[in-house]
């Protein structure tokens, strides 16, 4: 097999497009734009940022499908500038870039937000060379919003899984992130696609979503449920490890039942902007600790201080710094007891 080093992101390529608004109005109301800015969003285009904020020297590819339209141009050029190899992130005619018009009100600072799917309904098991991209590691996001990929396969459960499967026999470590949907979907994408996963990282009402197990209640963590949950992912065929993530911080569990708790970063008001993008900050934190062979705690350390860093911007990614600053975090903030 070739040498492999790295990670190709794969999946949801958006950009958001981000309105102040001076409030949130009825149906048939006014309100008034006091801003507007324009961010990365999506499973993938969050996490390749991410990764490439942490290790500037670290191989990346991104695999995925855009519009031929000025969005898709600002993404394809966003990565060329963030030296992000892009031979497989399709330029298409046939559908509009993906993005969101996310709606923030000044009033009670709550977003709202209206999705276009656009190129992301295109991406499907062909896109995906693996003799090209020699990345090491394979990290798709989100399931459950990749129309084609989410669809069965007779084989290996989904298209996804077949994805996965086919990154695994090419010899790549596979990650999976899904997103908040509809609990009736997910024991039809994600639980068929498991065994094809050697990292998951969801949140706690993705878990319960996937397992059936509660892991809150009344709003207060369950931790009984987080383990409970991880073990029945890893019962359901992931195969090195389950993390599950939430505000108070997150939770590892490796196929030898190996466990690992870690709390948040406890952050100052001033510092704490919006959550967007803080779940995908994780994801990349982690796997980018997993990638060099870390401890658990540290991979749990480096997800925290990541989320951390995002929380504390107003868009979906650009809280990371290089490795050993987030980490330095640590030192500056406490941790949430779990």
């Amino acid at each position: 097999m070739p040498h492999r080093e790295g990670f190709a992101c794969a999946g949801n390529w958006i950009i958001d497009h981000v309105r102040l608004i001076d409030h949130y109005p009825h149906e048939e109301g006014l309100a008034f734009i006091r801003q507007e800015s324009k961010s990365t969003g999506g499973g993938a285009y969050n996490v390749v940022c991410d990764l490439r904020a942490i290790d500037p020297e670290l191989p990346l590819y991104a695999i995925g499908a855009v519009g031929e339209d000025e969005d898709g141009h600002f993404i394809l050029d966003d990565c060329h500038k963030r030296d992000i190899d892009t031979f497989q992130l399709v330029a298409t005619e046939a559908a509009p870039t993906a993005h969101t018009e996310v709606m923030l009100s000044q009033a009670s600072n709550r977003r709202t937000f209206f999705y276009h799917p656009g190129a992301n309904t295109l991406l499907e098991v062909e896109h995906f060379d693996f003799n090209h991209c020699l990345a090491k590691w394979l990290h798709l996001g989100y399931l459950l919003l990749l129309e084609k990929l989410d669809q069965p396969d007779a084989e290996f459960g989904t298209k996804a899984g077949r994805v996965l499967q086919l990154a695994k026999a090419a010899g790549l470590i596979t990650s999976v992130a899904v997103v908040t949907a509809a609990s009736e979907a997910f024991s039809r994408v994600v639980t068929p696609i498991l065994p094809y996963v050697d990292y998951l990282v969801i949140n706690e009402i993705e878990a319960e979503r996937t397992t059936g197990i509660k892991t809150r209640r009344e709003n207060i963590l369950l931790k009984d449920g987080i383990t409970a949950a991880a073990q029945k992912l890893l019962e359901g065929g992931v195969n090195q490890c389950a993390v599950i993530h939430f505000p108070e911080g997150g939770f590892a569990m490796t196929k030898n039942s190996a466990t690992c708790w870690q709390g948040a970063l406890e952050l100052p008001p001033d510092k704490f902007r919006h959550t967007a993008g803080a779940g995908d900050a994780f994801c990349a934190g982690f796997i980018y600790g997993c990638y060099n062979d870390w401890p658990m705690q540290k991979c749990l350390q480096m997800a925290v201080c990541c989320a951390a860093g995002n929380i504390g911007v107003s868009t979906s990614s650009g809280g990371m710094t290089a490795q050993e600053a987030n980490l330095d975090l640590l030192q500056k903030y406490s941790c949430r007891a779990i």
